[in-house]
Parts: C-alpha cells; structure tokens; sequence
C-alpha cells in the first residue's frame, strides 16, 4: 500500500489528531476524541528496536485481560518492545470471537473434531492494520507468515427470492483464475434484472445519496450523519421494496450492521470502504478473503506459539471481577479460577474484554477516577451468531459469500472446503462429511417463514431447519437443487446462544451495536487513570473503519499499546497505525462542504 494511505503522525501529534479528521466534534467531543497513536518512521529499523527492551520498559508488568484480537495484539506489540505481558483469559482457549470451536468428539479414524465458528471470518481488503500483524506471525512455509494462509474469495454473491436472478459480484477484476463464466452470465442477468425492476427515480435517488455520503465532511458525518439512522438517509418510505432491501439491507454483508438501527456514519463507512474495495482503490489485497483453514489452525494457534516464544504468558480460566484501585490507579484486578478467586498485581493493566464484561468492572471508585466510562453503559449490543452444516457433498454454486437479501434472518453463508488447502473429509470428522457451509445470522428478532418465531424463540433444531429453508428459498427458487435435504450429514449451532425456544434465551458473546449516537459514548484507548488502558472493539478508532469487525479490534489494541507507551515515558518505537483510503479527487468538495456544515447549511446536494 502506498505511504499516502498509511497515518503519519510524528512526534509532536499525539493527542492531536489530524484536523480533517476531528473537527467535527465541537467542545463537549474533541477533547475524547484525541489520542492518535505515533507511527514508527520505519518499518524493519522500528522492529530492530522493538526487539531490543528499552529503559522505560524494563522490570515493567502488564496485564492484559482478555485473549481476544484486541488483547493479543496488544500482548504481541507490547512483547516485541521488551514489556514482560501476562494475558489472562476467562476461557480455556485463546482467540475471543474469532476462535475456532471444534465440535466434541466428532473425529474419528486419526482425523481432528469437525471445525465449527462463532461466525465465518472475512478478511476484507480494506483492513490494514490486522494484515500487518498477520504478516508478522511466522507460519512454516509462508514468506509473509500467517498473512499467507488468505486466500482471495472471487465472487460475493447477492441472492435473492421468488424467482429474482441473483447478483453475484466479482471482488477482484477477471483474470484466468476468477473468470468464472457461470457466475459471469449471473452478474449479467443479475444485474439487467435489477436495473429493469428498480425504478429509475430510484436509481437516481441512491446515486444522489450516496454521492452526498461521498463527499461530507468529517464534520458533517461525526456531528449529523451519526445521528441519523441508514434508513432515515435513504429516505426508505415510500421508495420501492427493491430499493429497500438492496440499499437498506445490503449493510448485512457486514454481520455486526444493522441498517435499522445503525448511525449513517458507521453504514455510509462500511458502504465506502466496499466500493473502493472493489475499485482496489487503496486494499491491502482482494476485496474478500477467507483462511485457508479453520480460524484458529490458520491464525490463533501460530498467533499464540509466537507470543509464548516472545515471552508472553498466558493465564486460562481467568475471569476478571473487579478493579482495585488507590489513589486514582489500579492496584490489582480480581479473577475468577476453578479454585477460587486470585489478585493479580502489574504495573500498568489493559482491559482487553468486551463491552457487556468491561461495564461491570467499572466500580464507584473506577468511575470516581475516569469518569467517562460511565458512558459506556448506555452502549448497547447485538445478535449475530454462526451455524454450520456439514455436507455429504461439496456445496455448488457461488464460490464465496452469499447474502440472501430477502431472508428475514439477515443470512450470509460461505462453502468453506473449497477454499481451505486440506481435503475435508480426510481431515476432520469420520470421513462422511466433505464440506462445512457457514452461515451467520444476524436478525435474531424478526419471524421467520418456516415456524413463524424469531430465532430467538427458535429451539435450536428449529433453527437449524429455519435457515436452512431460508437458504433454499433463495437459492432453488429457480428449480436448481443446490440444497437438497438429504445433503445435511450434521450441523453446529454457536454455544454462545443458549436457552432459545425457552423462557430466557441468552448470549454469551454478544456483538457491539454501532446505532445511531453510539460514539458518544465509546471510550478512547486511553482512560484518566494513567495505568489502565482499553482494548476493544468499543474503543474510538481513527485510521481507518471503527465498526465492530477484526481491524478495529486490532487498532484499538495497537492504540492501548501507545497509549501505554506514552504514560511509561518509553523510548521504544510507537506501534504504526495504517489510515483507509481518502479517496483525493473528494477532498476539495468535502472543504467546501465543511464550511457549510460549520454555517449551519445542509450539505449542497441533500435536496428534498
């Protein structure tokens, strides 16, 4: 990526965020929106010196609480600049949201248990700042480490019911390897469908809005657009439902977004880096790309072998229950064990869990010292969760992610074995199953076709078989059996939900909701107490996306380390944080229209 779509920010910026960036807040919100982290002025002479333990860091302690991909990448930045790091975890596994979930007792014949997912993982080519680490965890055989284990997903498919033609979209341009001509002649008919059933007034209308979205402001977007929800931007009433449900609930591709409550900001943000994602505008590579592997074969596991032989330790079974504090620090965190409870001691903690485990934390005397974290508990937080099926057969169609646009259960599903570079059936389960279809669903509220109930009132059987005949209505309506019944040898519904179809389902790992107002109330890496540091998907996010996803985990890790950094007083190189891309040929309308917004003018093209 070209050094014009990375952040530079020298020494003398840190808590003073880019001007074009900020300005929006006004004076109850800039002063929460400072802390840009430093960047290192080279990449191989900055490792050299994160290799070698400053002063500063020296006999110095950190506690990092909790092992998802916030937490392990402030371990692993940490680590590399000479901090002695101790991670602890609640659960007997690493890796958070985007572990693996092996299903027990499911092999057979020397063959590892069935793979299963919290949800199927993409890594979009607008993510820059989890593919740098990801190029710096070594894997035996790959020159750019786990980095290596992506593989490009060609097409991205938009499905849809009663007999509509599908949309399939190509995430990269054509060449021999993802030239696919059935899926060619689909984006064709797909997209001569769409165009001759969308009205044009409505056509035109989305052209105008989204070229509104382009070319606002920060200002406009952080002081308007974040307290207007999706729909209401796109003025749904009494547009068509093809304009509904192609522009309104496209955001599902992106699993943790919810258009009817989510800010315009986070979706127009979302909607942005995909379109430029697909022009390869400013990616880091392919708009879509999965691992090779399960999640934690091809990432987590190789993640954690590096972080032990950098020194780091990991502390499993550890709950965190309480901060405590004296005279405006942290002193010591309790945790949970299997034994009882413990005191961990360190010199500077990070609270790396997330939102729904973090609030609990924060006592009267956490709140007496930092008093913005009160905020957080008006953050509010989602469903959106996987199951898998395992085929007796390879699935057919589309080679990569499908949204079933249609589905009231917001579906989004991939065929996973066709890309990971073991054959199924040799590797896991008991040699019947040959392909795992991952699929998410992402509205737990809204009643499906089959039983009439929500899946939140679903017993998990009922579940199973709701997104199944879901899938079905999209993907046969045109008399192609893609999903014959008898094509299931067995599926894996998320353990994080439980209870459904009884009185008091539950979720024990929840998403972040990023609706309308929530930045408001999202904290900054760093907090008023100067040796506590947050690393989470709730944290405030600068350089590039900041919606619930991997990359914003992952920058919000790389800002606590700098954050950190700054309060130890430390010589070691900052952590580098990697900006999205700005499109140039926007950046003269957007002036223009920063100086309307600060008139209190409505953007020049937001017309009735």
């Amino acid at each position: 990526m070209a050094d014009d779509q990375r952040t530079h920010e020298g020494p003398g910026t840190h808590g003073s965020p880019p001007r074009r960036e900020l300005l929006r807040y006004g004076a109850a919100g800039t002063a929460g929106a400072l802390g840009l982290g430093l960047t290192a002025p080279g990449r191989a002479a900055a490792r050299d010196r994160a290799a070698r333990p400053t002063a500063a860091a020296a006999g110095r302690t950190v506690a990092v609480l909790g092992a998802g991909t916030a937490g392990l990448t402030a371990a692993h930045e940490l680590a590399e600049r000479g901090f002695e790091v101790t991670v602890y975890e609640r659960r007997t596994v690493l890796g958070g949201k985007a572990r693996s979930i092996p299903v027990p007792g499911t092999g057979a014949g020397g063959r590892r248990d069935l793979p299963g997912e919290h949800g199927h993982r993409g890594v979009f080519g607008f993510y820059h700042n989890l593919p740098d680490t990801l190029r710096r965890i070594p894997f035996p055989g790959n020159a750019q480490g786990v980095h290596g284990n992506l593989t490009r997903v060609p097409w991205v498919c938009f499905a849809r019911d009663g007999g509509r033609a599908d949309l399939p979209v190509p995430t990269t341009p054509f060449d021999a390897d993802t030239l696919d001509l059935d899926a060619l002649r689909g984006l064709i008919a797909g997209a001569l469908e769409q165009l001759l059933r969308l009205p044009p007034r409505d056509a035109a209308f989305f052209a105008q809005r989204l070229a509104v979205l382009m070319t606002s402001s920060d200002e406009r977007r952080y002081g308007q657009w974040e307290y207007v929800k999706w729909l209401d931007f796109l003025r749904v009433e009494g547009r068509s439902e093809d304009y509904r449900k192609l522009f309104g609930g496209g955001a599902q591709v992106i699993q943790a977004l919810k258009p009817e409550d989510a800010s315009t900001r986070t979706c127009g943000q979302g909607l942005e880096a995909i379109v430029f994602d697909l022009l390869q505008r400013g990616s880091d590579g392919p708009a879509d790309r999965v691992f090779n592997a399960p999640t934690s074969e091809a990432w987590i596991d190789p993640w954690a072998r590096h972080l032990r032989g950098l020194g780091v330790r990991f502390a499993l079974g550890h709950a965190v229950e309480a901060l405590e504090t004296d005279r405006g620090r942290i002193t010591a965190a309790r945790v949970r064990t299997a034994s009882g409870t413990a005191r961990i001691e360190a010199d500077w903690f990070v609270v790396a869990v997330p939102v729904e485990r973090a609030v609990p934390l924060w006592s009267a005397d956490v709140l007496a010292a930092a008093p913005r974290l009160a905020a957080m508990r008006r953050l509010r937080t989602t469903w959106s969760h996987g199951i898998q099926y395992y085929l007796r057969e390879p699935v057919r169609g589309i080679p990569g992610h499908i949204a079933y646009i249609d589905s009231p259960w917001a579906l989004v599903s991939i065929g996973q074995a066709r890309f990971w570079r073991e054959a199924f059936a040799d590797t896991w389960g008991d040699g019947r199953a040959q392909d795992s279809l991952s699929v998410v669903v992402s509205d737990w509220d809204e009643p499906g076709p089959l039983y009439g109930k929500p899946a939140r009132q679903c017993t998990p059987k009922e579940i199973a078989e709701e997104v199944w005949t879901q899938m079905k209505a999209a993907l046969e309506d045109t008399g192609e059996r893609h999903l014959p019944d008898d094509l299931v040898h067995a599926w894996f519904l998320d353990p994080a939900v439980t209870g459904t179809g009884g009185p008091e389902p539950a979720n024990d790992e929840p998403y972040l909701l990023n609706d309308v107002g929530s930045w408001d109330h999202r904290p900054d890496a760093a907090t008023a107490i100067p040796n506590l540091f947050l690393a989470a998907d709730y944290v405030r996010t600068y350089s590039n996306v900041d919606f619930t996803s991997m990359e914003t985990a992952n920058e919000a890790g790389r800002r606590a380390v700098n954050a950190l950094l700054d309060a130890a007083d430390s010589g070691a190189p900052r952590v580098r944080l990697f900006r999205g891309h700005r499109p140039p040929e926007f950046e003269a309308a957007k002036l223009l229209d920063a100086g309307r917004y600060r008139l209190g003018l409505p953007h020049l093209l937001d017309t009735p």
